[in-house]
This record gives structure tokens, sequence and C-alpha cells, in this order.
């Protein structure tokens, strides 16, 4: 017995010295390691979310808590070593009081192993009870503490992984999908879910093993002490577990609907905050503020009634312990008068059972934890069930697990320009709602290099006729060929290298000029992307800037004009130098000189690729090769414009091979010249 507690306690010693090496290590770089696990594991982030999203849209927290466990398994590993280093202190805690009541305040003989303290009076033996005691005690906090900043870390690192995984894996989603979810919504889940889910398997680490373990104990040693007082307290078990799964049962449909309102509300606020320019012109504050009030009491009311659903069953918990307490004493009471269980053994029973609330209170709020996170859990596996974008079968469906692998031509010098593809729409349909398409049976083609105008009322479907040749999206019939080939069986890689998009919403992020145009090349050098902005006139706007390039562009690009942003947009588009290029409405929001002088830098920039041009400007239409309306849904018309290798129609002047728009004044019209 001895050597056996020797051993023990040499082996906790053991584990609280690597516990606190590891918080130093810890303590140094706490995230960088989840960080490049997360970096490393980003390209599988579909394939894992699928594992982890079941079939319809449900986790189960096994796989969840392998997809952001398994990087630290060390960590856990240890943490859960210092959890039963901490319960065994934990068990080891009550034996000094026996060792005074009955050796020595009682008079009996000690066992063998305990013969030492045969010679000792009572008040040294309770002296060095009372240092083994606090030994005991020591040991114990610091084995807490070290549980507490261990499971902690390995939180918050679970949290940072899952969070860069369903980061990485929205990011290869099609933007059509996640534009389903308001922002709020996306950010509620990104956040507060994540957290939850992160928190709740932290939790079961923090608690199940060393509860368990602690139950396990204590019955193992109750049962040596006094199996028929341990058969008293464990007839209380099926009353604890009938309690739970009531409380179960109402409590995850209650935190379902909580998580439901709170992200009704997080989508809510976002939605005011990106309108607060519109409510504060058209005087909607007051209102806007009882419909923000009206949700957030919504909110509060499910979350109340999830706390209510989790607090009617305390009164059960509470009074099950006294309950056993109350028998177990009756018994010990009937078992000392009858001489099979000492007074300090009774004492060290009645010390274990008052210690069984803890563990019993733990395990009763650790399954309220999961019943909570388990809406979390659900809300992030139907994110996690997104198929990821990339070639599709024959059917039209994605191939499953396919993700882009290859971005735009790496930054280098210049290349020989690249003659752009034959595009061609072979009896496209599109509709965001079913019996209404956008497009119906389109079918038109865009020659090798030749630049088409598209024309049309506004809502004909123009715009979305340049995302589905770009695949944010995809039709529901017919096909788009490039050169041939149909570009849903594409690499998006591949497809996104071919084909450059410049939108009417620019696409500009936090950041300076200089890097929202970078954005369309990684690795291009600060000469290219120069270039780049002189050629969109960038340049021209920028050097009346303090920091010219490198002047912050602010949130979305507010900080510049709409001109200025679309610009920006321009450059980065030319900068990324695709084959095919895709214009919409590169005019709107300039005055007539501006938008002359982009259109003829665009054109110089983009000599041998194929444009196709959506605007509303009819003076763009004599440039172009040929000429495209669009109206409900179909090709209604279609007219051969001027050639780009010919002279220019009638009204407009070339002498020199540059051509550029000008106008003599804000009304005028506009007129090609050199």
């Amino acid at each position: 017995m001895v050597v056996a507690l020797i051993a023990a306690g040499a082996a906790g010693a053991a584990v609280l010295a690597a516990g606190m090496l590891a918080r130093v290590r810890l303590s140094r770089s706490p995230a960088a390691p989840a960080v490049a696990a997360a970096d490393a594991g980003a390209a599988g982030a579909g394939a894992a979310g699928a594992g982890a999203a079941g079939g319809g849209g449900s986790a189960s927290w096994r796989a969840l808590a392998r997809v952001t466990l398994a990087p630290d398994r060390g960590l856990a590993a240890l943490a859960l070593a210092v959890l039963v280093t901490d319960t065994g202190l934990a068990l080891a805690a009550p034996w000094p009081l026996q060792l005074v009541v009955d050796y020595g305040l009682g008079g009996r003989r000690p066992p063998a192993w305990l013969g030492w303290s045969a010679g000792f009076a009572p008040l040294p033996l309770a002296g060095a009870a009372a240092a083994a005691g606090l030994l005991v005690l020591a040991a114990g906090a610091l084995a807490g503490y070290q549980v507490t900043y261990l499971t902690g870390a390995l939180t918050e690192r679970m949290a940072l992984r899952l969070r860069a995984r369903l980061v990485a894996h929205l990011l290869r989603v099609p933007p059509a999908a996640v534009a389903g979810y308001p922002l709020g919504e996306l950010t509620s889940r990104i956040g507060a879910d994540v957290r939850q889910v992160a928190g709740v398997i932290g939790t079961v680490i923090e608690t199940l093993v060393p509860d368990l373990a602690l139950l396990a104990g204590m019955a193992v040693v109750t049962a040596a002490i006094d199996w028929r007082l341990t058969l008293i307290v464990a007839a209380l078990v099926p009353l604890y577990a009938a309690a739970a799964r009531l409380r179960n049962a109402s409590l995850r449909a209650a935190q379902r609907r909580a998580r439901a309102r709170a992200g009704e509300l997080a989508a809510l606020t976002a939605a005011q905050l990106a309108r607060l320019p519109a409510i504060a012109v058209f005087g909607h504050g007051g209102a806007e503020a009882r419909r923000h009030a009206a949700a957030a009491g919504l909110a509060a009311d499910a979350e109340v009634a999830a706390i209510d659903a989790s607090a009617r069953f305390r009164p059960a918990h509470d009074l099950l312990p006294g309950l056993g307490l109350a028998a177990t004493l009756v018994a010990g009471t009937a078992e000392v008068m009858s001489g099979r269980l000492t007074v300090g053994g009774l004492l060290v029973f009645l010390a274990y059972l008052s210690s069984l609330t803890g563990p019993v209170r733990s395990l009763s709020a650790l399954t309220g934890t999961i019943a909570r996170g388990s809406a979390s859990r659900d809300r992030i596996a139907e994110l996690l069930a997104l198929p990821p974008a990339g070639p599709r079968r024959p059917d039209g469906l994605p191939v499953a697990g396919t993700v882009p692998a290859r971005g735009p031509r790496a930054a280098g010098p210049p290349a020989t320009p690249r003659r752009g593809p034959e595009i061609r729409f072979e009896r496209v349909c599109f509709a965001r709602r079913p019996g209404t398409p956008v497009l119906d049976e389109v079918s038109f083609s865009l020659p090798a290099g030749s630049l088409t105008v598209l024309t049309g009322p506004s809502g004909a479907g123009k715009s979305t006729l340049l995302s589905l040749i770009i695949r944010l999206a995809d039709p529901q019939h017919g096909r788009i060929l490039a050169d041939g080939t149909d570009i849903g069986g594409l690499d998006l890689g591949d497809l996104r290298a071919l084909v450059t998009l410049v939108p009417q919403d620019p696409w500009l992020h936090e950041g300076t000029i200089a890097e929202n145009i970078a954005y369309g090349r990684p690795g291009a050098t600060r000469v290219q992307v120069a270039a780049a902005a002189r050629r969109a006139g960038v340049l021209a706007f920028a050097a009346d800037l303090p920091d010219g390039l490198d002047a912050p562009a602010g949130e979305h690009g507010r900080l510049l004009s709409a001109g200025q942003r679309r610009r920006v947009a321009v450059a980065r588009a030319l900068l990324r130098d695709a084959p095919a290029l895709l214009l919409d409405e590169p005019t709107a929001g300039l005055d007539p000189r501006t938008a002359g002088r982009l259109i003829s830098e665009v054109l110089d920039a983009a000599r041998g690729k194929t444009i196709l041009l959506v605007t509303h400007d009819a003076g763009l239409a004599p440039l172009a090769d040929q000429v495209l309306t669009l109206d409900r849904g179909t090709v209604t018309a279609a007219a051969r414009g001027a050639s780009r290798g010919t002279q220019p129609p009638a009204g407009f002047a070339a002498p020199g091979p540059s051509r550029s728009f000008h106008g003599d004044s804000p009304d005028a019209p506009q007129r090609l010249t050199a």
C-alpha cells in the first residue's frame, strides 16, 4: 500500500509538472499552432464539413470533436491526465479525518501500513493529518488551476479552428447559396454559435471525464467502506436520470427557438446599420428603433423561456442530494451501532456524499449545456452541408469535394497577349424563383477577340447573364461554352483565370487603393499595379490624394466616390489580365469626359480579348463588333456595330490609332478622338 501511494504521488507530481510546462509554452503563443492547423486544413474544409454535417444538416458531437480537437490530441491528453490527478486528490481529501477520529480520538489500532501512527498522541496525529490534508488541498488547487487554464486554452483553439474551417468552407460555396442567409445571421453563426459549440466540447472534457471518474472512484471507495449505504445512494441515480431527461427534452426545443431569435436579431441589426443613410434621409429612425426593440424583445423572451426550461428542474436536483444524505445518516447510524462501520468511516462516507452533490449537479448542468449547444451545432452543420462550388457533372450537379485549385496567372514579366475565347450560350435558362425565369432559352455567341455590347431595360437579366459566365451562379438548363468546352466542367480556378468580371458593385475592401488593385493578381509588383492604375484613370485622381495610391479606400471603398470606386475595379481587372473581360455598367456614375477616357483605356489595354460590355449608354454601341439587346429574359434583337479594327462610325473623329471619348460639355454627345 505504501509503495502504491508513493507511485501514485510520483505520477501525480509528474503530471502537474508537465501541466506547468505546457502552460508556459502556451502562454508564449497560445493560438499559433491552432492557426497553422486551420491553414493546413483549409483546403479540406469542405470534406471535413461534409463529414461533420451528416446527411440532413445536422452534425454529431463526435464528428465535430474530430474536426476541432484532433490537432490538439496531445494537449487534450495532458488536460485529461491533470483532470484524473485532480480527481484522485479529491478522493484522498477526506481520509485524514478518519485517521484522527478512529486512530487518534477513538483509540483503534491502525492497520499495518499506518503502523507509524501508533505511537502518536491525538494532538500530534491531528497535526500530521492536518499537514497531509493541506498538502492534498495545495496540490488540488494547483491541479484545478491547470485544469481551468488547459481546458480554456483548448476551447479557444477549438473555436479558432472550427471558425477557420467554417469560413474556409463558405468561401468555397457558390456565392448565390451563401447569399440566401442574411449577413447578420451568418455573423451570428460564425461568431456566437461557433463559440457555443467549442464551449460545449470544452465543457464535456472539463466536466464529463473528471466527474464520471470521481463518481466511479466514490462508488468503489464507499462500497469498500459500507456497501449497504452505497446501495441506498445508488437508488437515487434513476431519479436523477429521469429529471435530466425531462429537462433536456424541453430545453432543446427552447434553445433552438432562442438561437433562431438571436440570429434574426443579429440579421436585423446588421441590415439597419447598413441602411443608416436611408433611415436618416427618410426619417424612419423611430420606426426602425421600435422594430429593433420588438425583435430584441422576442429574442429576450425566447432566452428567458430557455432559462425557465432549465431552471424549473433545479428544485429536484437540489432535493435529491438532501434525500440521500438523510437516508444515509439514519442507515449509517444503524451501521455504527451494529459495529459494521466506525464513526470515522461514517464521517468519511458522509463527506463523500456531500462531495457527491457537486459532480451530480455539474453532470446535470452538462446535459443542459449540451442541449443548448445542439441548436448551435445544427446551425453550423447547416452551413457545412452547403456543397462547395466546382466542376458540374453532365446532369448539372456539382462534383462533390471539388474546390478551386488555381487562381489567376502568377505575377511576373508580361506574357504574350492571349486571344480571348469564343463564348457561346446554348438555350440557357435561369430563374431565381420557380415560374419566373430571368433568362429563358437564351442563345448567342461572343466571337473570339470581339467586343459585344449588351443593352436592355433594367431588370432584364443582363447582370445575371454575366454572373453565369463567371459561375457565380449556374443555369438550371442549357450550357455555356468557352472555345467549345462547357464551363461547368472547368475547374473554378481555371475558369476565373480565363474570365474577369468588373461588377456594378466594385467589391472593394478595407485597405489602400493599391491593395484593392493588387487584389486582382496576387504577387503583382508595384510597377504593375501603378501601370493598371494609370490605364484605368486611377492615377488621375489618386495624384490629388495625400498618400496617392496608398490612400485608404475605406470599408467597401466608402472613402472614394462612386466613379473612383468603379475605376479602381477596372484597374483590378486590367491587372488580372484574363483573356475574357466582362464589364457591367463601367461608365455608370462617370461624367462623359471621364467615361470616354476610361473606355478608351480599357479597349486599348484589352486588345485581342473577348469583351462583353453591359451598358445603358447608347454612345458605346458604335464601338462594338456586335450589339445584343436582352429583354424579358430573351435576346430580342442583335445588330452589328463597327469593328474595332475599322474606322469609327460617322460623327466620331479618329485621327490617330489611340481612341478615347471626350465631351465638350457634360451634356455634349460623346466623340471618339485621339
